[in-house]
Order: structure tokens, then sequence, then C-alpha cells
């Protein structure tokens, strides 16, 4: 009878221990961007903790497979404390005492401890394991959710798309005679018409051929006739816009002469830039490849450098290497008079009153109405530029760079302004796109 009731005392006693848990509550888990605060409060009084035991007990924070143990917290029974310390001052360790998370049974401990953010903690959970030891029944028990799908780690995104400022004119009635560059090329420094220079004679029956063509048309009436010249950016800048516009007026003389039989004077023409063709220059040297390109472009690039020293900085290159390169290469075609466009009076031209309603459009920030009412001139070269502002301001670029491409080869150079306000967004956007991938590598 005595074996009996002993046995049922040591079966009770086992179930006892092995039941016994500490109570935690006021669970967070929280984090500051970068490291990830799990805390909570521990009642250790348990009066079924045996005095010879010591409870284990080990938060973790999980996400799927991703797993990450935090500070293990230990809660001694006197019985085991007294061992543990026995054992430690037989082994030299005369000093030993409970160090961080380690408690007497009895307390209120408040639990803390910090880890890694860490990119797969989108969606975390918090988890106690808690183990048993002592003697011969060290025990395993359930986990405990403490936690459930709190969001540690927000994703960043990529800022939203910027929209540049866009450069828009408005059309005008002027004849357009496609993509022909319409320009004749002079000797240095002279203003004489000279048929053998480059393609003169080629370039002289396209500009006949087109004034021939405005006045075979009954519909239209000629309003002014646009002619530009230039001078290569070399020498004097004053002799330079004398150059430019002598070799303006040296076209339209030669115009005049030539076709009599239309009564045109000078009343009929424009003379606009006449003056030293950096522009040109500039286009020239983009397209061509050769040592000291970027330095030379940067030069003719800077606002704040007066027209001369840009002259004396190029010419200080490479001992004045580059600068007799670019007389060789570039400058002959920049000595020209350039037959720019006809501008016309005719009450058939619809296109353009759509075009400038639409500009109007785009400039009340009306921009999706815009292009709808565009399309109905979408082959017109005059177009061109305001379809691509329409869906650049509504953040398609991929859409409008096409339209400034070929508003650029019908010489359109607004055009070129917004294609340049493309490139910067793209480049502000790969930008913050690798920032966005050396943020996230912390994380991993």
């Amino acid at each position: 009878m005595k074996k009996v009731i002993a046995l049922a005392m040591f079966i009770f006693a086992v179930s006892a221990t092995m039941s016994a848990q500490t109570r935690i509550s006021n669970e967070s888990m929280t984090h500051d961007g970068s490291v990830v605060t799990v805390s909570f409060d521990v009642d250790t009084d348990v009066k079924d903790l045996p005095a010879n035991r010591k409870e284990a007990i080990m938060p973790y924070i999980y996400n799927g497979k991703d797993t990450l143990y935090l500070d293990v917290m230990e809660i001694y029974g006197k019985g085991r404390y007294k061992r543990e310390r026995q054992v430690n001052h037989i082994n030299g360790d005369k000093t030993w005492e409970l160090g961080e998370n380690q408690v007497m049974k009895g307390e209120v401990y408040n639990y803390s401890s910090q880890v890694p953010l860490k990119r797969w903690m989108k969606s975390a959970n918090l988890g106690i394991r808690r183990q048993l030891v002592g003697c011969a029944c060290e025990k395993e028990f359930e986990d405990q959710m403490l936690a459930n799908d709190v969001a540690l780690f927000q994703e960043p995104q990529l800022p939203a798309r910027r929209i540049p400022a866009y450069t828009l004119v408005d059309a005008t009635k002027e004849w357009d005679f496609g993509q022909d560059q319409l320009e004749i090329a002079f000797k240095v420094s002279r203003i004489e018409i000279d048929s053998t220079v480059f393609e003169n004679e080629e370039t002289f029956g396209k500009i006949l051929a087109a004034v021939d063509k405005i006045h075979s048309d009954p519909n239209y009436k000629i309003d002014k006739i646009e002619v530009a010249g230039y001078a290569s950016p070399e020498g004097r800048p004053g002799f330079n816009n004398w150059l430019g516009y002598h070799r303006a007026k040296a076209l339209i003389d030669y115009i005049i002469e030539h076709r009599p039989e239309y009564n045109l004077t000078m009343d009929n023409f424009r003379i606009v830039n006449g003056d030293e063709n950096w522009e040109g220059l500039k286009w020239a040297i983009e397209k061509y490849d050769f040592e000291h390109k970027a330095k030379v472009l940067q030069i003719i690039n800077d606002e704040t450098v007066p027209t001369e020293l840009k002259k004396d900085k190029i010419k200080w290159i490479d001992h004045g290497k580059t600068w007799k390169f670019m007389l060789d290469e570039f400058y002959p075609r920049l000595r020209c008079a350039r037959y720019l466009a006809v501008y016309y009076d005719s009450a058939d031209d619809h296109a353009v009153e759509i075009i400038n309603q639409a500009n109007a459009l785009i400039r009340e920030g009306r921009y999706q109405e815009a292009h709808d009412n565009l399309r109905k001139v979408k082959d017109d070269a005059r177009a061109f530029n305001s379809i691509g502002v329409a869906l650049m301001m509504q953040g398609t670029f991929e859409e409008a760079m096409p339209w400034f491409e070929k508003a650029l080869e019908y010489d359109h150079h607004e055009a070129q302004s917004n294609i340049d306000a493309i490139n910067a967004e793209y480049r502000y956007e790969e930008e913050q796109k690798t920032a966005l991938e050396e943020y996230l590598k912390k994380f991993e």
C-alpha cells in the first residue's frame, strides 16, 4: 500500500513539473528601421516549478522557412541556482552569479532583446519555445505563439515618375518640304554664291523647286520666306555676324533673280540668325567620334564662358591639334545660308487651328483631351512635338520619345529640349533604382 501511494505521488510530481510554465504578457515587436526590439513581461511566480529545475524561454521570430532566434531567458529554482553556482565554483569560477536574462523564480521580469531587421520580416510571427531543465525529466513544451503576421519590414517602392517641364511651340502656317536641308555653302570669308562648292548646284535646284511648288497651288499665298545665314565660329564676332547676314541676303538675291515671274522682293523674306553657327558646330561634333570630343562639348555648353574665350579654350586643347582638326572637318559646312521655311496665308489649313487648340489644352493640364484632338492631325509634322508633350505629361515617356524624334527630323528643334528632359528623368529613375537595390542589400 505504501508503494502504491509513493508511486502515485511520484506520477503527480512529474506531471506537475512537466506542465509548469511561466506566464507571459504585454508582448510587443517593433523596429526603428534597422533593429527589431522584442519585449514582454514574464511572471516567474510559478508554484509548480520545482526548486531543482530551471525553465528556459527561447523567443524566435519566423516567417515561413526563415527563423531568427533571440536571446534565451532562464528562470531558476533555488535548488538549481545553488547547484550551478557550486559547479562553477568547483570549476574555478568563484564569482559566478546570474547574468543577463537569468532570474530567480518569483520575480516579474521585463524581457527585451534586439536583432537586425531583415527583409523577410514583411510578415513576421513571434513564438516562444520552453524547456524544463534538471534531473531526468528534461522536457520541451509545445511552442506558444505570441504575435502573428506583424509587418516589420516595409518593402520600399520606387518614387512615382517625375514629370518634367515641357517645351511647346504653337504651329504656324508653314510649308513643309520634308527633311531636306536646303543649305548653301560658302567659301571662307566669302559671301558670293558659288555653285561649285559642295552640293550647291543640286541644292539650288531644290530651293527653286520649293518656290515653284508653293506658287503652283492656287490655295496658297506666300507671306514670308525665312532664310538664315551663318558663319563658322572662327575669327572676329563682328565680322562673322556681317558674313552671316550677307550670306542670307545672297541666297535671297539668287531666288529673286532666278524667279522673276513671281515678282518677289525683299519684303517677301525674313533673315534670321545671321551669326556664328555654334549650334551647327555642336550638332556636327555630337555625330562624330574624335579625341577630346567630350572636352570640346563641355566648353561649348558652358554658358558662363564668353564666346571668344570658348574659341581660345578649344585652341588650347592638345596644342591646337583639335582646333585644326575641327577647322578641316566641321567648319566648311558651317559657312552657309539656309532656306528655312515658307509662311503662307490659307483658309484651308485647319491643322494649325487644331494643333494650337490642343496646345492650349496642354497648358491647362488637359493632356488626354489634347492628345485626342491631336490624333486628327497626327500625320502633320507640326503636330509631332505637341503629341509628344501630351504623352510625356501623362508619364508615358516611352510613347512620347518617338514623336519628339520625328519632330527633330523635320527641324522642330524644340523637341530636343523635351528629349533632354525625358533622358534626365530616365537617369534619375536609374539612380533611384540603384539606390533602392543598395538599401535592400543591408537587409538580406
